[in-house]
Formats: structure tokens, C-alpha cells, sequence
């Protein structure tokens, strides 16, 4: 008679260990990677803020927003479709609290002010304060890593001029595409809540309506509390949410 051998409790129990452990080292590689996501973005966020002081302190201007660019700025000229902003220390259009739009600038427009928004970048790439953005970029046909950089996260970013809760000024918007608006459906926006949320909380206060990072008030990036004023972000993984860091 053959005999049936089958597997010991040792063996099951090694077996078991074993995918333990396999399991156990996906995850934290998941999550070492996404932490070193969100270092790359905090990083490239604050190389955008120092570049945007530096051609304030060098040229008293905004970038996108400079008068004279066509004559101060190196190759700003037609050839690189390098233009003049209108001087009125507004970065593209200026939007308020009470419109509750400042997800929804558009970056494609190629008439000031609109244009400002791809000149922003345009300028500080030809005065040599960033990179991953083409100078020669025309703004008609707007892309991340042309006219636009790409983000370390996904999608890229936008510039808008914003006032919310005390804190007006210029911000960067990490966003899907630089066409329309910037909020998507849930799922096609560039980052998800639990990543926002530590963004959020390495860069600023973890609240999504205060402070110097804020997310769209909608429902799937985050939610309010008991029904008070008070929002956090939700907890899932879904690509839900759009980031707003004030840089000036």
C-alpha cells in the first residue's frame, strides 16, 4: 500500500512564516516608496518657493507677472514664446474665498492674464532657478515637463493668485492636467487622501481647509466632521485629491 505523506505543522507553520514575511516586506517597501514620494514632493514644492523669492529679490517682479520680461529675462523673446505679463502683481487671474472656483484655473490660456500662469514658469526656467520645464515651450499646446513641470507624486503643477482664510498670495496646485479644471472625478486626481494628508501635516497643520496646503472641499478628498465646520482627509488610497501649497 502507497502512503500518503502530507505536510507537518512544522512545515505549514515554516511555510506560513515564510509568506509572512514576503507579504511583510511588500508592504513596507510600498510604503517606504510612497514615503519617499511624498520627501520628493515636499522638496520640489520648497525649490519652487526659494526660486520664486530669489527673481522677486533679483528683478522686484513676479515671474509670469514681469512687465519688462521681454527685456530683463534672458532669450525671452517671440522665438521662445516669451512674453510680458501685465505687471499688476496678480499671477494670472485673481480668485477670492467667496468664489469657491480656485480648483477650476485653467493653464492653457495664451492672452494675459491667463498666459501668466505658463509665463510663471517660463520665466523662472530662463533666469536658470528651476528645472524640468522646456524654455522654447509654446503655451498654446500646454504639457507637465514642457510648459509645466511634472510632479514627483502624479499630474503635475499649476499656479493660481488665491485668497483663503488670511493666507493670499501665489500658490502651486499639483493637478492631473494643466487643461480645465483642476478637480477631476475621484480617481483621476493626481494623489490620494492619505498621501495628501501627510503632505499636509509635514508641510503644514493636517487640516485640509487651513493653513498653508488645503484641499478642494468636496466630499471625496475629504469630509466634515459630525456635520461641524471642521474637515480631515478620508481614509482610502483612491486618487481623489488635488493639493493647494501657498509659496509667497
Amino acid at each position: 500500500m502507497r502512503k500518503n505523506n502530507g505536510f507537518t505543522l512544522v512545515e505549514l507553520a515554516i511555510v506560513m512564516m515564510i509568506i509572512g514575511l514576503l507579504l511583510g516586506g511588500i508592504l513596507k517597501g510600498q510604503k517606504m516608496v510612497e514615503n519617499a514620494r511624498v520627501t520628493s514632493f515636499i522638496s520640489q514644492v520648497n525649490s519652487y518657493q526659494a526660486a520664486l523669492v530669489s527673481f522677486q529679490d533679483a528683478y522686484s517682479a513676479l515671474p509670469g507677472d514681469m512687465l519688462t520680461a521681454t527685456m530683463r529675462i534672458p532669450n525671452c523673446t517671440g522665438a521662445n514664446f516669451c512674453v510680458n505679463g501685465d505687471g499688476n502683481s496678480i499671477v494670472g487671474l485673481y480668485l477670492d474665498q467667496s468664489t469657491g472656483n480656485r480648483f477650476q484655473t485653467d493653464q492653457s490660456g495664451t492672452t494675459a492674464p491667463q498666459v501668466e500662469t505658463t509665463m510663471f514658469w517660463k520665466h523662472l526656467v530662463l533666469t536658470d532657478l528651476i528645472s524640468g520645464v522646456n524654455g522654447g515651450a509654446n503655451p498654446a499646446g500646454p504639457a507637465w515637463g514642457e510648459t509645466h513641470p511634472s510632479a514627483k507624486t502624479n499630474g503635475g503643477f499649476g499656479v493660481i493668485t488665491f485668497n483663503h482664510a488670511g493666507h493670499g498670495g501665489i500658490w502651486v496646485v499639483n493637478r492631473s492636467s494643466p487643461r480645465g479644471s483642476a478637480l477631476l472625478s475621484p480617481g483621476q486626481n493626481p494623489i490620494s487622501p492619505r498621501m495628501a494628508e501627510q503632505i499636509d501635516r509635514k508641510m503644514d497643520d493636517g487640516q485640509p481647509d487651513e493653513g498653508f496646503v488645503q484641499a478642494p472641499d468636496d466630499g471625496t478628498c475629504d469630509n466634515r466632521i459630525n456635520g461641524s465646520s471642521v474637515r480631515t482627509y478620508l481614509s482610502t488610497d483612491q486618487h481623489n485629491c488635488v493639493l493647494a501649497i501657498h509659496i509667497l
